[in-house]
C-alpha cells in the first residue's frame, strides 16, 4: 500500500509541475546537466493548531536529507532537536517508488538507509502545535498564525539535500487563502513560485493569509506587505512611508534587478525585527500610529536596507564586519527618513545624540564586538557613517557623499556577488575622496579610540554638547560658517542621492 502511494506522489508531481518546469541549465564544472529544481507541494491540514503536509521531490546523490540550522535560542523543542522537531510521518521513496529507510542522524537532519542518484520523494508533516501551546515564542524567526493568517521562515518548512539549488514550490489552500512570498510567481498557476536557489527557499519568510498584501514598487523592485492585527489601521501610512524609504534606496544604489521584498508586520506586541534573505518580520512594543510613525518607519527601512548592506554587500568575515552592516544600514535609514519628510533636521540631531549615547556604553573595538549586537555597536556603526559622510562631503567641496562610496563598494564587489575586506572599503574610500582612511581604521575600529567627534561635528556646522543630566546633545553652532551650515542643510535633508 505504501508503494502504491509513493508512486502515486510521483505521478501527481509529473503533472502539477510539468506545465512550469524551469529548463535545466549547465554547470560550469564538467559540462554536466543541472539536476531539475525540486519540487515541493504543500497542503494546509484541517485542525485547531496549524499543520502542513508536503511533498517534495528532491534531486540526490547520497544519503542525506537536511534542514537548515539557524535557529531560535528560546524555544526548548527546537533547541534540543533543531527544525527536525517540527518533522512528523516522514516516509521516503526513490524515483522507481521504493520505500527507503530513514534515520534522524542530528539535529540538522536525517540518514537514508542506502544511497541514492537521482530523484527521491519525501511525504511528511510540519507541525506547529507546540509553538502554538506555547503562545508563538520567537514569532519572527520561526512561525506565528492568527484566524487569519499563518507565517512561517522557510527554515521550519522546507527538507533539502546538497543536491538542490532552484526549487518550485505550489501551495495547495483553502478557498478564501493564498500564499504571500518573496519569490517570482510561476505563470499560470495560482499559488505557484520558483525560489533561485536553497538559500532564497529556506532563508525566507512566508505568508499563509486570507487579505491581499499591499504593494509597492520602486522601478523594478518590488515591495509586498502583510500587515495584521494593529497594523492594519495604518495601512495607508505604512504604503506611504515604505514607498519613500524604498524609492531612496533604489536611488541610492542604483539599483536595477528585478527583485520582490516581503515586509510582515505581525500583531505581535514586541519590539525587534528579523531579516531574512528578501523578507522580514517586525513587532512593536507601541501599537503603531502616525504619531510614532518615526520609530517604526526607521526600524522598517533599516531592514529592507539589509537587502543590499546585509544579504548583498557581506563581510568575508561576520563578526568584525557587524559595525558596518548594522551601523551603515542604521545610518541610510535615519537619513532616509529626514530626505522623505518624515523626521526633521531636528530629529536627525537627536538621533545622532542618542547614537552617541549608545556608543559610550561600546566596551570593546569596533571590530572586537564579535556577534554580540546590540544598541552601542549599531550606534558606533552609524557614527562611523555619519562621520565618513561628512568627511567625503568636506574633502570634495560637498561633490560627493557616503552614497558614493557605497555606490564604488558595490561595484567593487560586483553588486555582493564577493564578500568585502577592509582593503575593499579603503578602496572604495579612495575611489570617493583622498584621506587617510587606513589611520582611521586603525584608530576607530581595529582599535579602541573615541571617534573624533569633536573635530568631524564642527565640519558641519554642529557642536556636542550636554544637557543637565549629562547625557549627550548635538546641536547646531551659532558661529559655524556657512561652507559647515551648507554641508549639514545638504546632510540633514538627504541632498546626498543625486
Amino acid at each position: 500500500m505504501q508503494e502504491n502511494l509513493m508512486r502515486l506522489a510521483i505521478f501527481v508531481f509529473a503533472i502539477v509541475f510539468a506545465a512550469g518546469a524551469v529548463s535545466p541549465s549547465r554547470e560550469q564544472a564538467h559540462g554536466e546537466v543541472a539536476p531539475r529544481p525540486a519540487e515541493y507541494l504543500v497542503r494546509m491540514l484541517p485542525g485547531a493548531a496549524p499543520k502542513l503536509a508536503v511533498t517534495a521531490s528532491l534531486p540526490i546523490r547520497g544519503q542525506a536529507l537536511a534542514m537548515e540550522t539557524t535557529r531560535p535560542g528560546d524555544i526548548p523543542e527546537i533547541d534540543a532537536k533543531g527544525w527536525p522537531a517540527l518533522i512528523k510521518n516522514l516516509r521516503v521513496a526513490d524515483e522507481h517508488g521504493r520505500p527507503v529507510g530513514v534515520t534522524l542522524a542530528d539535529q540538522f537532519g536525517w540518514r537514508l538507509d542506502r544511497e541514492l542518484a537521482g530523484r527521491l520523494v519525501a511525504r511528511y508533516e510540519v507541525d506547529y502545535s507546540a509553538l502554538a501551546a506555547r503562545g508563538w515564542p520567537a514569532p519572527r524567526e520561526s512561525a506565528f498564525a492568527d484566524a487569519n493568517n499563518l507565517v512561517i521562515a522557510g527554515r521550519s518548512l522546507f527538507l533539502t539535500t546538497r543536491e538542490v539549488v532552484a526549487s518550485q514550490v505550489k501551495f495547495s489552500l483553502p478557498r478564501s487563502w493564498r500564499a504571500v512570498t518573496p519569490w517570482e510567481p510561476r505563470p499560470g498557476a495560482a499559488n505557484a513560485f520558483a525560489a533561485r536557489s536553497t538559500q532564497d527557499l529556506v532563508e525566507n519568510l512566508v505568508v499563509l493569509t486570507r487579505s491581499a498584501p499591499d504593494e509597492v514598487t520602486a522601478g523594478r523592485f518590488r515591495l509586498l506587505v502583510a500587515s495584521m492585527g494593529h497594523w492594519q489601521p495604518v495601512r495607508p501610512e505604512v504604503r506611504e512611508t515604505l514607498g519613500a524609504l524604498v524609492q531612496r534606496f533604489v536611488r541610492l544604489m542604483e539599483f536595477k534587478e528585478r527583485e520582490s521584498y516581503l515586509v510582515v508586520l505581525l500583531p505581535v506586541m514586541d519590539s525587534g525585527g528579523e531579516a531574512f534573505r528578501r523578507s522580514f518580520a517586525l513587532t512593536v512594543d507601541t501599537p503603531p500610529s502616525r504619531a510614532n510613525r518615526s520609530q517604526w518607519g526607521n526600524t522598517i527601512g533599516h531592514e529592507i536596507f539589509h537587502f543590499w548592506n546585509g544579504w548583498r554587500l557581506r563581510g568575508a568575515d561576520y563578526a568584525t564586519s557587524q559595525w558596518f552592516q548594522e551601523g551603515f544600514t542604521e545610518y541610510v535609514a535615519n537619513v532616509s527618513m529626514a530626505e522623505a519628510g518624515l523626521i526633521g533636521p531636528d530629529d536627525l540631531r537627536r538621533k545622532l545624540a542618542e547614537h552617541v549615547r549608545n556608543a559610550r556604553r561600546l566596551t570593546t573595538s569596533l571590530e572586537g564586538s564579535g556577534t554580540h549586537k546590540g544598541p552601542p555597536l549599531y550606534s558606533a556603526g552609524a557614527l562611523v557613517a555619519f562621520s565618513w559622510d561628512v568627511l567625503i562631503r568636506d574633502a570634495s567641496h560637498g561633490k560627493r557623499d557616503l552614497g558614493d562610496f557605497l555606490r564604488a563598494l558595490w561595484r567593487q564587489t560586483e553588486g555582493g556577488q564577493r564578500t568585502y575586506e577592509w582593503k575593499d572599503i579603503q578602496a572604495a574610500l579612495n575611489a570617493t575622496a583622498a584621506r587617510d582612511w587606513d589611520a582611521f581604521h586603525r584608530a576607530h575600529i581595529q582599535g579602541t579610540d573615541p571617534l573624533p567627534l569633536n573635530e568631524i561635528l564642527p565640519l558641519a556646522g554642529l557642536r556636542l554638547a550636554e544637557a543637565g543630566d549629562g547625557s549627550p546633545l548635538v546641536e547646531l553652532d551659532p558661529v559655524a560658517p556657512a561652507p559647515a551650515r551648507s554641508l549639514w542643510q545638504a546632510l540633514a535633508t538627504a541632498e546626498w542621492i543625486r
